[in-house]
């Protein structure tokens, strides 16, 4: 029987430890956050406090890696294309690494719709963990205060978690009752759009 050679029982070590290594990879299914939106089949959307206002929030799956959702998320000159709501939608000003995006939201308080418009500031996408963060603050327009942030995280190789959160507090007064469900619709139909330009197709993810 010929010796073992050195480079072949680095293989017999190596090989085991490798696939230790594959059976201990965590399973994204079992993520709570993952688990909750393939089990609800859909985008799910919600209001919650924050010290400086209440927001709208809204998450859901997307069938397509991380970087090309944040790809379409820093699309800006294409956001009218996402959800009839953002047809408005265009770029007016850049200042530096920052980008201005003008948009109209008809916000409908009993019988009459308002429509407010609002000048919104995204700074860079930043990096924070595994997140890729895109952030917008309101600079102009109908609004005492706004601020979005969209974040994105991978979930496997080709599937990503996207969540949006708005605020936004109108100059004039307004049921919350009314604003809660504006910032909620608002963040789901962001949601969707990114995730559905994203996808190449609309629908939710079901599965990983």
């Amino acid at each position: 029987m010929r010796p073992i050679t050195f480079f072949a029982a680095l293989c017999l070590i190596a090989v085991p430890a490798v696939a230790q290594a594959d059976a201990e990879a965590p399973d994204p299914a079992k993520d709570p956050q993952v688990a909750k939106l393939l089990d609800a089949k859909a985008t799910l959307k919600w209001n919650y406090d924050r010290p400086n206002g209440r927001y709208g929030h809204a998450e859901a799956l997307v069938d397509a890696p991380a970087d090309r959702l944040a790809k379409v998320a820093q699309d800006f000159g294409h956001y009218k294309e996402l959800h009839r709501k953002f047809a408005t939608a265009r770029v007016v000003a850049k200042e530096g690494d920052r980008t201005d995006v003008y948009m109209r939201y008809p916000v409908q308080i009993g019988m009459l719709t308002v429509e407010f418009h609002e000048v919104m500031r995204f700074a860079p996408l930043r990096v924070s963990g595994n997140a890729q963060i895109l952030e917008g603050s309101g600079v102009k327009g109908d609004m005492k205060q706004g601020h979005t942030v969209i974040t994105i995280k991978p979930v496997d190789a080709k599937h990503s978690l996207i969540t949006v959160d708005i605020l936004l507090v109108p100059r004039i007064p307004a049921p919350q009752s009314l604003v809660d469900e504006e910032l909620r619709d608002g963040a789901g139909d962001f949601v969707n759009g990114l995730k559905d330009k994203a996808q190449g197709h609309g629908g939710p993810v079901t599965a990983l």
